[in-house]
């Protein structure tokens, strides 16, 4: 079997983690990374013993690369992924995969006219205790959802100016809330109805970016999410992500940061879902079970057998467009209709 061919385009956190999971997933094989400054981009290559590409067009014209991996920062996903789309690559790209409605839809479009595969890497789904709680409700388990309440937050992100840049980022409502955003709609089947927000900067006043979002969401299930999201945090807070489920049979819970990451209880019983059952260890994540390397496992997967991916642009949009339906809804200051 022909191993798939992987450029990582970026080599900051994002792009050494992928870096990392693809030399470990089977029949692929990295045949180089990218990025624009070359002593940071020879560093990487060194520690992960891979090739430096030094020219981005050669990254488009090697016939040895299938896929291309994009960890660039958010506001040069677009040109990135429709480039290498264009040159008859594969592209996953890391979330939110543009800062527009617009370039989302050339970078579908693209995909559609080159036959090129196209996945969002909205990693939350990959996560074996996220994924665990989407199986127990598929399952009946918890009944009808009734309301979703999800947290996830950590100090600013301040070791990346881009980030701390709304105009590079898109702030907080579409760089870190994206993540829950998705998953809700995973979880409900499709976006939600309505959208009510408030996304402001509270304690980096320095900064062009909200550092903080408190998000409402309606969905025509009937049921009502809420997402927070939040950098208005100490340094030395640990990030943390939490989500409760409540059904009309039961409820779910996650928390990143307890011994017991998940729970779950019903009329019937509690039960608790340990690292060992999950398989999960928290902090600790081995690279069998690690989410980025589940997803990139699957990209590879749907290359390979012509299948579409969890994530792909269609399914994408839909979280990138409630995220700027919610900035949209802080601006306004009432809700934002998405029906």
């Amino acid at each position: 079997m022909k191993k798939l061919g992987v450029a990582v385009l970026g080599y900051g956190f994002m792009g050494t983690t992928h870096l990392s999971a693809w030399k470990l997933v089977e029949g692929c094989e990295v045949v180089g990374v990218w990025g624009r400054n070359r002593k940071k981009l020879d560093e990487t290559a060194l520690h992960y013993e891979v090739k430096p590409i030094y020219e981005l067009e050669d990254v488009f014209r090697d016939n040895r690369i299938d896929i291309v991996d994009i960890c660039t920062p958010t506001y040069t996903h677009h040109e990135l992924a429709v480039k290498a789309l264009e040159a008859g690559k594969h592209v996953i790209i890391e979330k939110p995969m543009a800062l527009s409605l617009e370039a989302a839809d050339a970078m579908i479009k693209a995909s559609r006219k080159t036959g090129g595969k196209l996945m969002v890497a909205h990693v939350l789904r990959f996560f074996p205790e996220y994924m665990k709680a989407k199986e127990l409700i598929d399952m009946g388990m918890v009944g009808d959802i009734a309301s979703i309440r999800m947290w996830r937050g950590g100090p600013a992100p301040e070791w990346s100016p881009w980030f701390m840049n709304r105009e590079m980022s898109g702030g907080i409502a579409v760089d870190l809330a994206i993540h829950d955003v998705d998953y809700a709609i995973w979880v409900n089947g499709g976006l939600p109805s309505r959208v009510y927000a408030k996304v402001e900067n509270l304690v980096h006043g320095k900064y062009n970016v909200e550092d903080f979002a408190l998000i409402t969401l309606r969905f025509p299930t009937g049921c009502i999410a809420i997402i927070e999201a939040n950098w208005a945090l100490p340094k030395t807070y640990p990030f943390t992500m939490k989500m409760e489920i409540d059904g009309s049979k039961g409820v779910i819970q996650l928390d990143n940061q307890s011994p017991i990451p998940m729970r779950m209880w019903t009329n019937e019983d509690m039960q608790s879902f340990s690292p060992e059952t999950l398989p999960w260890k928290p902090g600790v994540h081995p690279f069998p079970l690690d989410p980025f390397y589940r997803e990139l496992k699957h990209f590879s997967e749907c290359v390979r057998d012509d299948r579409k991916p969890l994530t792909d642009g269609e399914v994408s949009k839909m979280s990138l467009a409630t995220c700027l339906a919610a900035v949209e809804s802080s601006k306004k200051g009432s809700a934002v209709s998405l029906a």
